[in-house]
């Protein structure tokens, strides 16, 4: 009988939901496919119904109830507030990955040019060539919002999420913090079994 893997994602935005929901369910199905031996069923990764800005009680307590649902949670942060997932780390009853891109999550969207194929008329050319550059850019939003304003897309509702589903694993396994997180991933999923 196969065993579940039910991943799940709390975020201090929803925007960054967008992004890291497609990039995590790909990145775990492409990990766990390569472990044929192992027995499971991967299921969608759940993410938390509350944010940061809903107050920190609330967003601790769907942090807590998430844990009691998954069997392993990633908790995001932006690097600045790093310390703020460590934070969240005890309240939760399941394996943790601390997932904390360099800035901000729209650092990691701006590795992969080809990413914003679907995005006619995103300003490609102003994206660095070495996806590793992107934790050298010290205003990642601000850049991305350059990108994709000849796109005639404002709200990143619009995109996030395309940018999650189009965006190169292997590209992104080329920036350090995306590397890190991969790393720490493997770990949990060992530990619990499933590699």
């Amino acid at each position: 009988m196969s065993r579940p893997l039910r991943p799940g994602l709390v975020t201090e935005g929803e925007s960054d939901q967008d992004f890291l929901l497609p990039v995590i369910d790909r990145y775990l199905a492409a990990e766990l496919v390569r472990n044929r031996a192992a027995d499971f069923d991967l299921l969608e990764t759940v993410p938390s119904p509350r944010v940061k800005k809903h107050g920190k009680e609330l967003f601790t307590e769907a942090a807590r109830a998430l844990g009691r649902r998954c069997h392993l949670v990633f908790v995001h942060a932006d690097f600045s507030e790093a310390h703020e997932a460590d934070a969240l780390l005890p309240v939760l009853a399941c394996a943790a990955v601390v997932l904390v891109p360099k800035r901000e999550t729209e650092s990691w969207m701006l590795a992969d040019p080809a990413a914003f194929q679907r995005l006619r008329g995103a300003r490609t050319d102003l994206l660095p060539r070495d996806p590793a550059a992107v934790e050298r850019e010290p205003k990642p939003k601000a850049l991305l919002a350059r990108v994709v304003k000849p796109a005639r897309v404002s709200d990143p509702a619009d995109y996030f999420g395309l940018l999650g589903e189009d965006i190169s694993l292997q590209v992104l396994g080329r920036v350090p913090a995306f590397a890190r997180w991969a790393d720490d991933t493997k770990e949990a999923l060992k530990g619990l079994g499933y590699l």
